[in-house]
């Protein structure tokens, strides 16, 4: 599928490229990896100030009121760049679920800080033996005379080592209600254990004992938790998908060049037809996934009926060719390919955590079964 983009999409593109190209190197990125820091404060207020923070956001809530599309063409840029703020995780899910809520004070409260930089958050849904959100939650939520009381652990809360507060799926107890609720970081009772993540961005295990919130906490009534987070799991989806698309296509191009400069037996490596087979079979992955983002970013504008089936065959497919074209990358530059000190190894490492977030290849290739 071709998308002619208008000129503002145009030039969001060009923008993020020119300002990722020109201020966001390999080393400045590996430094802050390997550093206390989980992101760079000053990228992340920078983009902030590009408007980045409040891309998605209706006009309502200080935003730009952009869609899919917009975000996809962002993504890409994220990708291709390697960025490790979290803004997958700030804007595209905590901020997502709160604008699709109903809580104008959560709204009025935590979405200019997120559009200001000045906050940052954390979707806290994962569970031992299950990373999908709303699918068997044992974190529960007890009903109090002010609010809420919640138990529970979480695991893979990512960027939850950062984040000023967490949105947390619970289960009321005696019912089969679901609920989406805002825990500040420091809220008493609330223990973390932070890491690195594979891919050189943060994580945590969240330990959750009597945790109190007030019922202003709740995102929205449970009868429109499932229909929000499908709706900001959707999106999200697509923003890895176009993220993993960068970063795919990235990779050929570092490869392409490094075969054409790398000699042996007296000529570049890139001139033998085993080698050639290959980064054609890659070129072709990275275009198939390309037409795959961009129909699904037009489907999920459109409110269209089959955008569930979009987005189910979109992650599938996301997850066989961002292998394939990362470990044919690694490969093809030899044993360089995999040191931290080239980036291609680190396009692979992404591409694997892209693969298992919100549902691996096999749980969408069912998805893609049920809706098709």
């Amino acid at each position: 599928m071709h998308i002619d983009f208008n000129e503002e999409q145009i030039m969001l593109r060009d923008s993020a490229d020119k300002f990722l190209r020109d201020n966001y190197s390999f080393d400045a990125r590996q430094k802050t990896v390997k550093s206390d820091a989980n992101f760079s404060a000053e990228v992340w207020q920078t983009f902030a100030e590009l408007g980045w923070l409040a891309l998605p956001f209706s006009e309502n809530s200080g935003g730009f009121g952009w869609g899919a599309l917009e975000l996809m063409l962002l993504a890409e840029k994220v990708g291709r760049y390697q960025v490790i703020e979290p803004y997958l995780e700030t804007v595209v899910l905590a901020g997502g679920l709160i604008e699709a809520g109903d809580n104008a004070q959560l709204k009025d409260t935590l979405l200019s800080g997120i559009i200001d930089g000045s906050q940052q958050g954390a979707f806290a849904y994962a569970e031992r033996g299950c990373g999908l959100p709303l699918s068997s939650v044992t974190t529960t939520a007890k009903k109090t005379a002010n609010g809420f009381s919640i138990n529970g652990n979480k695991n893979t809360v990512l960027n939850g080592a950062s984040a000023d507060f967490y949105i947390v799926t619970a289960q009321l107890e005696n019912t089969q209600d679901q609920l989406l609720l805002v825990v500040p970081a420091d809220a008493a009772g609330l223990s973390k254990t932070s890491y690195k993540t594979y891919d050189g961005k943060s994580g945590c295990e969240l330990t959750i004992k009597d945790v109190e919130v007030l019922e202003s906490a709740l995102v929205a009534p449970a009868t429109q938790t499932q229909k929000i987070v499908q709706k900001v799991s959707n999106q999200a989806l697509l923003f890895l998908s176009s993220e993993a698309l960068g970063a795919m296509e990235a990779a050929l191009e570092a490869t392409v060049a490094y075969t054409a400069q790398r000699n042996q037996f007296g000529q570049p490596i890139g001139r033998f037809q085993v080698l050639r087979h290959r980064m054609a079979d890659m070129f072709m992955q990275v275009e198939l996934t390309r037409s795959l983002v961009c129909a699904c970013a037009w489907h999920l504008d459109s409110n269209s009926e089959r955008s569930a089936q979009f987005v189910a065959a979109l992650k599938a497919k996301v997850g066989s060719a961002g292998r394939f074209v990362t470990q044919s990358a690694i490969q093809l530059h030899g044993g360089i390919g995999v040191t931290d000190e080239l980036n291609v190894g680190h396009f692979f490492k992404r591409l694997a955590i892209i693969d298992n977030t919100l549902g691996a290849r096999d749980y969408h290739l069912a998805e893609y079964a049920k809706v098709s």
